[in-house]
């Protein structure tokens, strides 16, 4: 059975990478969140990020919105001449990779 620790391990040693010139690691919980917060990636990387998890933990991707946590971003000129705006990403944390780890399915969509 897959536990937090072994989603923490697994994110940490294939996407934690050491920030650029501090050698240091952004700290990690269970509750981090991929798509929100401090430190948000990309929606290229979050689709690598996604597509290996699915994958190295046997995790069943029906019904998970990528766009829920990755929103379409709005061209910006488009963005200035209109009156709406982005959706805002919902967060993603690495416990809802961990308790849909235990599911082997998708549990939050």
């Amino acid at each position: 059975m897959v536990n937090n620790e072994d989603v923490i391990g697994w994110y940490n040693q294939r996407f934690n990478k050491p920030v650029l010139f501090s050698k240091k690691q952004i700290p990690v919980t269970i509750d981090t969140s991929l798509s929100t917060g401090r430190y948000v990636w990309a929606s290229e990387t979050g689709a690598d990020i996604m597509r290996e998890y699915f994958e190295r933990f046997n995790v069943d991707p029906a019904g998970f919105a990528f766009e829920k946590y990755w929103p379409e971003e709005t061209f910006i000129l488009f963005a200035l001449c209109t009156c709406g705006g982005d959706d805002e990403p919902q967060p993603l944390t690495l416990r809802m990779l961990a308790q849909s780890a235990r599911a082997g399915k998708w549990l939050y969509d």
